[in-house]
């Protein structure tokens, strides 16, 4: 397991490189990666989850959160690619400081916190 430090440079990175508009990408575990995605004009955030990653049910778990709770997942849209893995995008932010919260709403919609954990301040 990676050290708390080592993640949390990770991410660092990644959040460098999104506000950069470079291209962005972090593998948090196998099949489970961010990275940067455009979707017409906007510049976004991806959560992909690849299909062999995708825990039963998670699709429709993911797709009840979302509107049960729309406004903390307020941004979040939700597609399967053609691979069939489960992408959530989310347009980058105009402020960087609130890119971090994005990140962490996006794992929490897809019930991935525990990903999220050695990056909590």
């Amino acid at each position: 397991m990676e050290a708390a430090s080592d993640v949390y440079l990770k991410r660092q990175m990644l959040i460098d490189n999104l506000v950069s508009g470079g291209c962005a990408h972090q593998q948090l575990c196998q099949g489970v990666t961010f990275g940067s995605c455009e979707a017409g004009t906007r510049k976004g955030i991806t959560l992909q989850i690849a299909s062999m990653a995708l825990q039963s049910g998670q699709l429709e778990r993911v797709l009840e959160r979302r509107f049960e709770q729309a406004l903390a997942f307020d941004g979040c849209y939700i597609y399967l690619d053609k691979q069939g893995s489960l992408i959530i995008w989310h347009a980058l932010p105009t402020e960087r400081q609130s890119l971090d919260n994005i990140l962490s709403r996006m794992l929490s919609l897809a019930n991935l916190q525990a990903l999220d954990l050695l990056v909590t301040r």
